[in-house]
């Protein structure tokens, strides 16, 4: 399945356009397929996804009919420009770390029950390598917070594109697969287990590597 262009509320200008440039980046340099639509909850999900390049937010909004919002580093938004453009992305800020997030807990809480998706990078930060990294455990405790069902997910070939050196390069077929969704409660250990958080989100990192990759043709 091809990416499509989804239903965006009106006025989202920022939005649809970051949507648009996106999927152009990543049709015309890396002929991008989508796997896995079926498995895509039809309420309003939690995506946790493997992290590997500054496409991967919009990536992941090619799956949806409606626009989503992702968790991202509180530094993000620093600046003026980047604090105003990362905002209309719908971005919820989120400090490293566990303490400090009331705010952003309670705004993923507030986009689930407003019908919004969320995207989650438990990882925290763009990997190295391209391999999957030790989640943080705060994701974990949003996950679980948010009650919404969690949909893995999982970029291949995506950092070959647009690698942390923010060079593009092109000629590499893109493939993004959603796995099956999971109930978060058949994650949760527990709320009187010691580190119930990073227990929850060590399982969603399971789930994600699960996810094989694709037969891929060349383009």
């Amino acid at each position: 399945m091809r990416a499509r262009f989804f239903r965006i509320g009106k006025g989202k200008y920022v939005y649809k356009g970051w949507w648009l440039l996106s999927s152009v980046i990543c049709d015309v340099f890396g002929r991008i397929e989508l796997y896995g639509y079926e498995n895509v909850p039809k309420e309003p999900c939690i995506i946790v996804a493997n992290h590997v390049s500054y496409l991967d937010p919009m990536a992941a909004a090619f799956f949806h009919e409606t626009e989503l919002c992702a968790v991202a580093r509180d530094s993000l938004m620093d600046g003026k420009f980047s604090g105003a453009f990362f905002r209309r992305l719908n971005a919820i800020p989120i400090k490293r770390g566990q303490s400090g997030n009331l705010g952003a807990f309670r705004d993923v809480l507030s986009r689930i029950k407003s019908g919004i998706g969320v995207i989650i990078f438990p990882e925290g930060t763009r990997s190295f390598d391209g391999k999957l990294q030790k989640g943080k455990a705060g994701a974990g405790l949003l996950a679980i917070k948010s009650g919404a069902p969690i949909l893995p997910m999982r970029f291949f070939n995506m950092r070959d594109i647009l690698p942390r050196s923010n060079t593009l390069r092109g000629g590499i077929r893109l493939a993004l697969c959603a796995g099956k969704p999971v109930d978060p409660k058949e994650l949760d250990p527990g709320k009187d287990v010691p580190d119930r958080a990073q227990i929850i989100v060590d399982k969603i990192m399971e789930r994600i590597a699960l996810i094989e990759p694709p037969p891929l043709k060349e383009i």
